[in-house]
C-alpha cells in the first residue's frame, strides 16, 4: 500500500521515457525485477528495442549477473540505462553512476526514479536517500540533467502514515484495514492540501534523466 502511494507519479514518468526509445535501440536494466521491467518489456515488444537485465542476485534470473559498481562490462555500450528504484542499494553510488557514464553510447540516456522520504525497506541493503541535490552531484559530469518530486509533500507523509500502521507488531495488524480505509477517504483532502500549499522540501521520491556528456569517452 505505502509502495503504491510512493510510486504514484513514477509510471505516467516511465510510460513517457519508455515511449522515446525507438526501434534497434540498446537498452540496459539495472534492478532485474519488478513492475517497471514488466512494463519496459512491453514496451521492448511494441516498439522493437532490445533490453538486457542485469542485477547482484541469481534469483531475479538477469542476462548479466554481477555487482553494477564494479562489474567490467568490456566493450559493450547501451543507448538507455534504466535504473528504477534501485540506487538506495547501492554501496557505492559514485563507483556506480562513473560505471554507467562508461557504458553509455554517446549522448546515450539515463533513466532513473528513487525514493526519498520513504520508509526503510529491504533490510538491510537499504543504504542511501537522495535529495535533489545529492542527485545533481551525483551526475554533475552529465548533460541535459533534468529533476523533478515524483509527489507532493502532503502524499509523502501520507505513505509514512500508511507504512506506520502496516508495521510488523499485531497491534498495528489490527487496525491495519481501518487506517488504510482512513488513508483512502483523505485523498480527496490530500490533493487539494497539496495544490493549496506548494513546497519542494518533501517529497517521496525523485524522477531523472540525464544524458551522456559527447565529449567524454
Amino acid at each position: 500500500m505505502s509502495k503504491l502511494l510512493s510510486r504514484k507519479g513514477i509510471y505516467p514518468f516511465l510510460n513517457k521515457e519508455f515511449e522515446k526509445i525507438e526501434s534497434g535501440g540498446k537498452v540496459l536494466t539495472i534492478g532485474a525485477g519488478g513492475e517497471v521491467n514488466k512494463l519496459l518489456k512491453e514496451y521492448s515488444i511494441q516498439n522493437s528495442f532490445d533490453v538486457t537485465s542485469f542485477d547482484i542476485s541469481e534469483d531475479m534470473r538477469p542476462d548479466i549477473l554481477g555487482d553494477i559498481c564494479t562489474y567490467d562490462f568490456e566493450e559493450n555500450k547501451y543507448d538507455f540505462i534504466v535504473i528504477a528504484e534501485v540506487l538506495e542499494h547501492l554501496h557505492s553510488p559514485h563507483l556506480a553512476i562513473d560505471k554507467i557514464g562508461n557504458v553509455l553510447n554517446s549522448n546515450g540516456k539515463v533513466i532513473l526514479t528513487v525514493p526519498f522520504i520513504f520508509p526503510i525497506h529491504e533490510r538491510p541493503y537499504d543504504y542511501y536517500r537522495y535529495t535533489k541535490y545529492g542527485l545533481e552531484f551525483l551526475f554533475k559530469d552529465f548533460c541535459n540533467l533534468k529533476i523533478k518530486e515524483r509527489n507532493s509533500w502532503i502524499e509523502a507523509i501520507n505513505v509514512l502514515f500508511v507504512r506506520l500502521v502496516m508495521d510488523q507488531n499485531i497491534t498495528s495488524r489490527l487496525f491495519a484495514p481501518f487506517f488504510i480505509i482512513l488513508a483512502f477517504l483523505n485523498l480527496p483532502f490530500i490533493f487539494i492540501l497539496s495544490k493549496v500549499i506548494k513546497t519542494d522540501f518533501i517529497t517521496t521520491g525523485y524522477l531523472l534523466t540525464a544524458e551522456k556528456n559527447g565529449n567524454r569517452k
